[in-house]
């Protein structure tokens, strides 16, 4: 393994087969390590040098800064954008304000005041905010990286768009008092979104896609409204993927404490990115047109055990996952992202505890 925690030799397995063989059920050479996001984004940008406001509206940095991060902490994956939710937002409509030193907030909404739904811009991934950024940022780190990173696309789910655009409390309040509403936006929403993933599909530069889909969850509402507004939703967007590139690999984020991990079960995904979860649970998790087991990728404490740990115990955690999961489909990650100021040797660690083997 080299300084920066890469492996070298030619007898290992190229890191994008590793992660598509584990997340499939296939054997593996050791245990495969995925990045979620820019976890532990300082010491990714000071190498680069340059600020987050800068690396997140640049297609070159943005690759660049993805490339880093990989030679950096030893993982597998790569992944673009790199955590900012606000990609699909800003192409709706959304004001985005860019802090030099994290990531974009969105600042105005079109439907907050107003929900009539001809206030929405309608997205076009060649020009729209930084879609086109994100679009070219995949082609340019696949050029780059070849084989030896896995490439995951970020795509926020409706839900979250929708709640950007109206406003959570909003939206949390068209749920009761007006569902055809509801529907019609998270329409208006997957329509345009989908336009989004068949234009990152079309760069032929992703092994998967990510759906951030942590609204899905008991912290913020009951089933009936994850049923009627959400889920339908989020399938019509996956079968678009899937339609697109059939062999693309599919998962679903969700990194809240209290998942529908019974809606999640009925989602054509290949596997689940989670932070909370039981792992009885997980092990059962079937897709419902896969007819397989889903593939878990996580869930070592992104926070208290990333930031407040020690290596060793950081170490010893990412250990138990693996062994948790007893040869089912699995990918060792955080639950989310690794803090901004999580100690370098603490991410150091995850790849540590990859090597270790089974």
């Amino acid at each position: 393994m080299t300084a920066s925690g890469r492996e070298t030799g030619e007898t290992l397995m190229k890191a994008r087969e590793r992660v598509t063989r584990a997340l499939r059920g296939q054997p593996t050479d050791r245990p495969a390590l995925a990045y979620l996001f820019l976890g532990g984004a300082r010491h990714v940008l000071t190498r680069v040098g340059r600020p987050m406001a800068e690396v997140g509206r640049d297609a070159k940095l943005m690759a660049a800064t993805q490339a880093t991060a990989a030679g950096m902490f030893g993982h597998d994956s790569a992944m673009i954008p790199w955590g900012c939710l606000t990609v699909e937002a800003e192409a709706f409509g959304c004001g985005v304000e860019h802090p030099e030193h994290y990531y974009p907030r969105v600042v105005t909404r079109p439907l907050e005041d107003d929900p009539d739904l001809s206030r929405l811009a309608e997205p076009d991934p060649s020009r729209s905010g930084r879609m086109p950024v994100v679009v070219e940022g995949l082609a340019r780190l696949r050029e780059q990286a070849g084989d030896d990173l896995f490439i995951t696309a970020l795509v926020v789910s409706p839900f979250l768009v929708a709640a950007e655009l109206r406003g959570m409390i909003g939206l949390l309040k068209d749920f009761v008092a007006d569902p055809p509403y509801v529907e019609a936006l998270f329409d208006r929403v997957t329509a345009g979104t989908t336009r989004y993933i068949d234009a990152i599909l079309a760069t032929g530069a992703c092994d998967a896609i990510l759906f951030e889909n942590a609204g899905a969850c008991r912290e913020m509402m009951g089933p009936h409204h994850v049923e009627r507004y959400l889920m339908p939703a989020q399938r019509r967007l996956i079968a678009a993927a899937r339609r697109a590139v059939p062999e693309v690999l599919l998962v679903e984020h969700n990194c809240a404490r209290t998942p529908y991990f019974d809606a999640i079960q009925g989602l054509d995904v290949d596997a689940v990115s989670f932070a909370h979860g039981n792992l009885g649970t997980l092990r059962t998790l079937r897709g419902r047109e896969r007819g397989r087991p889903m593939a878990w990728i996580g869930n070592v404490d992104n926070t208290r055990t990333m930031l407040e740990a020690t290596p060793e115990e950081v170490y010893r955690e990412a250990r138990a996952c693996i062994e948790s999961a007893a040869g089912a489909p699995f990918v060792l990650s955080t639950g989310c992202e690794i803090p901004f100021k999580a100690p370098i040797d603490n991410i150091l660690a995850l790849s540590r505890a990859v090597r270790a083997g089974f």
